[in-house]
């Protein structure tokens, strides 16, 4: 099988194959985050995944702050996905890791995710609660976790975690 690669999104050439793993994945996408993805500067992290020039998959991050004082900035990882047929190879798997990988050397010392609490914790991701975080949205608090990146940085942290709006 040949290697899978993964790399930053390339925002002018990327963004059908991505909304349309989006719109297949989220039943018709996720509009607020293709608004960011296409939004100019470095404060996002979008990475794709694909194979022979196929685009399987991707990621994205987007700044979050925790309402601590003083305020901590932050990643959340706003949209995993992976096409259909490519689902339970580790390509979701591998996007998280490279993606954590590049805000730790960013300096970004957490990322939250509203997602699934069976899938997420294999990745190092927590409950919020056992960080003093909470969601800015009621979601079932274990669907809302933290993967500290920075434990240092952490320290005294707690407070309503919020999203950018778009």
């Amino acid at each position: 099988m040949p290697k899978l690669t993964i790399r930053p999104q390339n925002r002018g050439v990327d963004l059908a194959a991505i909304a349309d793993i989006n719109a297949q994945v989220f039943d018709g996408g996720t509009p607020a985050f293709h608004e960011l993805r296409q939004a100019p500067g470095n404060d996002v992290l979008s990475l794709v995944a694909e194979r022979d020039g196929q685009m399987l998959g991707h990621i994205f991050f987007s700044p979050v702050s925790v309402d601590s004082s003083p305020p901590l900035a932050g990643m959340g990882l706003g949209e995993l996905a992976v096409r259909r047929d490519c689902q339970r190879q580790g390509i979701g798997a591998a996007l998280t890791r490279a993606g954590l990988s590049e805000l730790a050397a960013r300096g970004c010392p957490y990322v939250i995710v509203i997602g699934v609490p069976a899938y997420y914790p294999r990745l190092g991701f927590e409950p919020g609660a056992q960080h003093g975080l909470r969601c800015q949205w009621q979601v079932p608090p274990e669907s809302f976790m933290v993967r500290v990146l920075n434990p240092d940085a952490m320290v005294g942290v707690s407070g309503v975690a919020s999203y950018r709006d778009v």
